[in-house]
């Protein structure tokens, strides 16, 4: 019998009885989980019942979170965080973007030295998140300070690659210039719905780990002109980069 069928053979009054034992005292301590599954899991269940198919999903993930962590550095994750994130878990399969971030938030929660990544904040964060978002974020993040535009008039919503780059090689702009708006762009054509870039903008920065910057206008871009269409700068701001770090950066 493998760790799944364990997982699965394992009675539902058993499991409460075993979250029930946890709330009273092994949440409510930091040592180490070690590499029995079945007793890692004790420090994480949900009280709630679940199908066959989701312990299956979830116990994956989990195996998954458990897995990320370097075996001396697996501590229990405090309850509060660990529920919420397996709760949500259970609504994504494995090859969901957002699914992924909760997982890599929980080893984070189960990680001695990581452990200050896992923001209580980020469980909400990564729920309101559409996998494109979670794309954009990471093109954010290796790009430092990203920029987007518009054509003049708008007459195109959104630039994809090639009419970016005929845009910008046609600008007054200089070589440098070009070159670094070129590498720096964000590019819509990597999600799934590109129509929708300048609103996922719009709500990243609502989140809060996003902000608009004038710096490059300051230093790569000063006294710029002749570009003929519009363009702004955005990047990940502080709470934004610890963001990436604990969900993102397993990618």
């Amino acid at each position: 019998m493998d760790e799944v069928d364990l997982i699965k053979a394992i009675p539902p009054e058993v499991v409460k009885a075993a979250y029930d034992d946890t709330v009273s005292g092994a949440l409510k301590e930091t040592g180490k989980i070690g590499q029995d599954l079945v007793k890692t899991l004790r420090l994480v269940l949900f009280p709630l019942q679940y199908s066959a198919a989701l312990q299956d999903r979830l116990s994956k993930h989990l195996r998954k979170s458990i897995d990320r962590v370097p075996e001396d550095r697996r501590i229990a994750p405090i309850e509060s965080l660990a529920l919420p994130i397996v709760e949500q878990l259970r609504f994504h399969d494995e090859e969901s973007i957002v699914g992924d971030m909760f997982v890599s938030l929980l080893a984070r929660a189960m990680d001695r030295e990581r452990v200050g990544e896992a923001h209580p904040a980020f469980v909400q964060i990564v729920g309101q998140l559409a996998p494109d978002e979670a794309v954009l974020i990471q093109q954010i993040a290796a790009a430092q300070t990203s920029a987007y535009m518009r054509p003049p008039q708008k007459a195109v919503v959104v630039l994809l690659k090639d009419e970016r780059a005929a845009l910008i090689n046609a600008s007054g702009l200089l070589d440098n210039q070009k070159q670094h708006l070129e590498a720096v762009a964000v590019r819509p054509e990597e999600l799934a719905q590109p129509d929708l870039v300048y609103t996922y903008i719009e709500h990243l920065v609502s989140l809060g780990i996003a902000s608009y910057t004038n710096e490059p206008w300051n230093n790569e871009f000063k006294g710029a002109k002749g570009a003929g269409f519009d363009f702004w700068f955005i990047e990940l701001n502080g709470l934004g980069k610890l963001f990436h770090r604990a969900c993102l950066s397993d990618s």
